[in-house]
């Protein structure tokens, strides 16, 4: 059996791999886990935990991409910090003895995710959520407001250019129904429970997917994992991957269209970004709530 991803196929025994990857992700079995069941079930041809995130990753033809950091959490060396050799607010070392990044922070490139989604024919067919199902409850109930797509940030957009770096691009905002409507957040987290060490998450969130589906954890797109152990004081350096991948998918990004057998341009816009409000205050480069003096 093989199952067809755009011009690319699947043999079972590649499947019967990623469903037992799929298994470790979602009942969070450690590493030592996986390799005993492994070991008790050997006759069954499993491979260990390192064999079957290698084969993992390259079936999905994808890996994080790794930027160096301030050991503090401070800045990403990325951007306008690319070229420096220590973090401008704490001054530590961006490297080690041996020529090393002390921290590393990782990115998941947003793209060839939504590439490889509308190039999966029930994924794409779960896309069309926007294009059919509301639409056609619109129809029914005028000036009812049921969900995003309804509300007046959404609405002053269809119609207008889109603006990249001051340029007036041809095409307007979610003109294509395939055209895809993205959400932003973030929000620290203690990973530790006896340690005062905070590591800040960035997710995506896809508006085209129908609302009781695009919050839940299968769907939610993870770009990125502040590490810490403390709140950036630039998150803006960490963000800056996104942005320029949202750039990019707002100009323009040739993929695969499964439901219509062909190639097209795919555009996506984000048009929310929240969180609580020392997430907001980050994001804007605000005084927090705690401060002593308002901004």
């Amino acid at each position: 059996m093989f199952l067809c991803l755009g011009k690319f196929s699947i043999s079972g025994y590649d499947l019967d791999i990623l469903r037992l990857f799929a298994m470790k992700m979602r009942n969070n079995l450690t590493a030592l886990a996986f390799d005993e069941m492994v070991y008790n079930f050997s006759k069954a041809g499993m491979l260990n935990f390192a064999k079957t995130r290698s084969h993992v990753w390259y079936l999905s033809r994808f890996k994080p991409i790794e930027f160096a950091c301030c050991i503090n959490s401070c800045i990403c060396y990325a951007g306008p910090y690319a070229e420096l050799e220590e973090c401008p607010k704490c001054k530590t070392s961006r490297l080690d003895g041996s020529g090393q990044a002390r921290r590393m922070f990782s990115y998941m490139s947003l793209i060839p995710r939504l590439c490889v989604l509308v190039s999966n024919r029930t994924y794409a067919t779960r896309l069309q959520y926007h294009a059919d199902e509301h639409a056609k409850t619109c129809m029914c109930t005028p000036g009812m407001t049921t969900d995003i797509f309804d509300g007046l940030h959404y609405r002053l957009l269809l119609g207008e250019h889109v603006v990249v770096r001051d340029q007036t691009l041809t095409h307007h905002y979610f003109s294509d129904h395939r055209d895809i409507a993205l959400g932003f957040a973030t929000d620290g987290f203690a990973p530790f429970k006896k340690r005062k060490h905070t590591a800040w998450i960035l997710l995506v969130f896809n508006y085209n997917l129908p609302p009781d589906e695009r919050f839940q954890r299968d769907n939610i797109l993870c770009v990125g994992i502040i590490p810490g152990p403390k709140k950036p004081w630039n998150a803006d350096s960490f963000i800056h991957l996104l942005v320029q991948e949202l750039l990019e998918l707002a100009i323009s990004v040739p993929t695969y269209d499964t439901l219509s057998s062909r190639r097209f341009t795919l555009h996506a816009y984000l048009i929310t970004a929240f969180g609580d409000i020392p997430a907001v205050s980050m994001i804007m480069r605000m005084k927090g709530h705690n401060s002593l003096c308002p901004c």
